[in-house]
């Protein structure tokens, strides 16, 4: 299904489901999260953008997340595919020509950083990692502003999430394949409205992103900001809606999706006997992915490399003229979807 085609599915979705918006908007999620964004200007100077630093054996103290990396031994880069392992952690000596990121002393000074680096085995089940992760700064300049949230330009956070159907998933496991994760909460009644809009047009859009390699993930989790203002007893936050179970989510799904489709699917955060911290992974290690979320739904992209090309948060406007005027649930989502199918 074309974009066209899929916009024009879309345009009657609101109409098969009985929810309506009549709660007034929550903000969701830790407005205390610091936001960063990635900036056109940050990244106009091209070359490779550096999204977490694993560390090598001499010299990556000299580099740090935000840095352009313009050239290797000479030779100019311009994507992850140049700063390919057997490139770069040879054990010898490689010169990278680096113009220093916006939060170093130095911003925008270019500088000669010598490394020595070997395959890094210290983020199991990955073997040979690189001494860090990139991404080609036009690539990852591709976003539009609105999508470039928290998590924008890093590599995968920490995560673990349940399967619906079964099995656990982290965030080492989204290296080798590109996916699109939208995380939805039903605190409101606006809330579970966008989310059955938005569930309504991946369903119509799945087959034509399978065969543009992406994986869809519906993830349903209590956000940080969905709570009552009270406390129970013990001093915990009362949340306005628990978090689904499988048999809830399953049952979500068929009752609002869209006839004759097939059920997206479906994940969600561990419950507190099947949670386990040390199945909490990311390639950034000390990046916990919920502590970003602020406002349902959120919807993240990841490239094969799994670095966040994408993350956007609630809804974006629908441009004047646009025929999706109004419905800005399935603009957002449909804008994410071209993304991943065009630009992912």
């Amino acid at each position: 299904m074309s974009i066209k085609r899929l916009l024009s599915a879309s345009l009657s979705l609101l109409a098969l489901t009985s929810l309506s918006a009549c709660d007034s908007k929550t903000g969701g999620g830790n407005s205390d999260a610091p936001t960063i964004e990635v900036t056109q200007e940050e990244l106009a100077p091209g070359g490779v953008y550096i999204s977490y630093m694993v560390g090598c054996e001499k010299g990556c103290d000299q580099l740090a997340k935000g840095d352009l990396i313009l050239a290797v031994d000479g030779q100019p880069v311009t994507g992850a595919k140049d700063m390919r392992v057997s490139r770069i952690a040879t054990g010898a000596p490689i010169k990278l020509k680096v113009r220093k990121g916006a939060k170093a002393p130095n911003k925008g000074q270019e500088v000669e950083v010598e490394i020595v680096a070997k395959p890094n085995d210290s983020l199991p089940p990955i073997k040979e990692a690189p001494p860090f992760w990139t991404v080609g700064a036009a690539e990852l300049n591709k976003a539009p502003t609105w999508a470039r949230r928290a998590l924008f330009g890093h590599a995968s956070p920490m995560i673990m999430l349940m399967n619906a159907d079964g099995g656990t998933t982290d965030g080492r496991q989204f290296l080798g394949r590109k996916r699109l994760i939208m995380f939805w909460d039903w605190a409101t009644r606006e809330e579970q409205a966008m989310s059955v809009n938005m569930m309504q047009v991946l369903q119509n859009a799945q087959e034509d992103l399978k065969a543009a390699g992406v994986d869809i993930m519906y993830t349903q989790i209590r956000f940080p900001g969905n709570v009552t203002g009270d406390t129970t007893e013990d001093g915990n936050p009362v949340p306005r809606q628990a978090p689904m179970n499988d048999t809830a989510l399953r049952d979500w799904q068929k009752k609002y999706g869209v006839a004759g489709k097939t059920l997206l699917p479906m994940y969600r955060f561990p419950n507190a006997t099947e949670y386990n911290a040390a199945r909490e992974l990311g390639l950034e290690g000390a990046s916990t992915y919920i502590y970003y979320l602020r406002a349902s739904p959120a919807i993240v992209l990841l490239d094969e490399n799994a670095i966040v090309r994408w993350h956007s948060e609630a809804t974006v406007p629908a441009p004047a003229g646009s025929p999706l005027a109004g419905k800005d649930d399935q603009y957002t989502i449909i804008q994410a979807i071209e993304f991943a199918m065009k630009d992912l």
